[in-house]
């Protein structure tokens, strides 16, 4: 559990950062330095995608304690969480 505690931890981090440079590409794009706002992109990709690797192994690691008898239902990609049903 506290690994998962510390994965939760860590993406909280990083969607802090993500807010912080979303929130400097808006201000460099409302004050037109279109350089400083591109230069922006690759972090916030980055971010993104550590944050998306993150929700794939909380998403396999739920996978894996789904008790038996019970079955993994993902509902849609924009749900956080995974649900069960009986099987």
């Amino acid at each position: 559990m506290s690994d998962l505690n510390s994965a939760g931890d860590y993406a909280m981090g990083l969607e802090l950062q993500l807010e912080e440079l979303v929130e400097q590409r808006a201000r460099a794009e409302a004050q037109h330095r279109e350089a400083d706002a591109a230069e922006l992109g690759a972090p916030i990709a980055d971010l993104q995608s550590q944050l998306a690797d993150i929700a794939d192994l909380a998403a396999l690691a739920a996978l894996e304690n789904v008790a038996p008898g019970m079955t993994p239902v993902i509902h849609d990609a924009g749900k956080l969480g995974i649900d069960v049903e009986p099987t």
